[in-house]
């Protein structure tokens, strides 16, 4: 199985290679990359580290209850404050995403 929409593994590298830890409880262990609004977009905006209990608890949030789109709100909040610390030029799948979520 191939999934769709995978982040670039060169962003990958340059954005979390460094911060290996959950954006939640600032654990080590067993951290992997969540898309937090789903795979329709590769935008590295799209993407937070958790630990493997928090990534099931982002991935029951993909709902559109209030509550769960307070919960990615909060997620997206990291990631953009992380990668704006960084040299990073947005590509135009970014700005794409970041419209698109510009209210929340």
């Amino acid at each position: 199985m191939k999934l769709r929409n995978r982040f670039s593994e060169i962003d990958k590298h340059r954005i979390w290679e460094f911060h290996k830890f959950c954006a939640i409880c600032k654990s080590n262990q067993n951290c992997s990359l969540h898309h937090i609004d789903g795979t329709a977009s590769s935008s590295i905006y799209n993407s937070v580290m958790l630990c493997h209990n928090h990534h099931k608890e982002a991935d029951a949030h993909n709902t559109s209850s209030p509550l769960s789109k307070d919960f990615r709100a909060k997620l997206r909040n990291f990631t953009y404050q992380l990668i704006e610390k960084q040299s990073y030029v947005r590509t135009a799948n970014d700005r794409d995403y970041l419209n698109k979520y510009r209210a929340d």
